[in-house]
């Protein structure tokens, strides 16, 4: 899994120089973006990935049957009106098609499952990492230092649930281990319907 970290700032040293301003921030999670020319899919809830998206090419030497390369990205912009800057952070989960893959002979339900669940598991923190932007307290100097702390987080995190699910599931060879982490996969995904 490889971590997409897209920052995007505009207008940086007018709100560091201008520090009478207030700071406002709005987080916002898209699932499409015009202006990234890579191959990726956004996650949507309503969206499953099919065998299709995995066109990477597998290597020879992996003892694995499928790849999914998903992460989280962002971008920030900022702008000014009547002397409050915003802070416009844009989040995402991503899915790379070019470096997902798939052996021939694995293209199976099953295995697209545990697939899709690692798309999943970067959804879940991608909003885990918007709820803590959300909830975080910004000023126009530390601002840069809270997302970074919080995005390096969020990828720790992720990274450690991936690592988790991959090890119990031993790359979904334990049936009953994969459909145990199915149900705490599938209710995390339930619980953001409901809010």
């Amino acid at each position: 899994m490889k971590k997409y970290f897209f920052a995007l700032v505009i207008g940086v040293s007018q709100l560091q120089s201008s520090s009478a301003q207030k700071l406002k921030v709005v987080v916002t999670y898209i699932t499409s973006d015009a202006s990234n020319k890579k191959p990726v899919i956004y996650y949507s809830p309503s969206v499953k990935l099919t065998w299709n998206d995995f066109k990477g090419t597998p290597p020879l030497n992996s003892a694995a049957s499928a790849i999914t390369n998903a992460g989280i990205g962002f971008k920030m912009a900022f702008h000014s009106l009547d002397n409050v800057a915003t802070l416009d952070i844009i989040v995402n989960c991503n899915f790379s098609v070019a470096d997902s893959w798939v052996k021939e002979g694995k293209k199976t339900p099953y295995i697209l499952n545990h697939e899709q669940h690692h798309f999943d598991i970067a959804y879940l923190h991608a909003m885990q990492f918007i709820e803590k932007l959300r909830a975080a307290k910004y000023t126009d100097k530390d601002y840069a230092k809270v997302i970074e702390k919080i995005y390096y987080e969020a990828q720790q995190n992720l990274q450690n649930m991936q690592t988790a699910y991959d090890g119990e599931t031993k790359n979904s060879q334990l049936p009953e281990m994969q459909a145990l982490w199915d149900k705490k996969i599938d209710a995390q995904l339930a619980l953001l319907v409901n809010k």
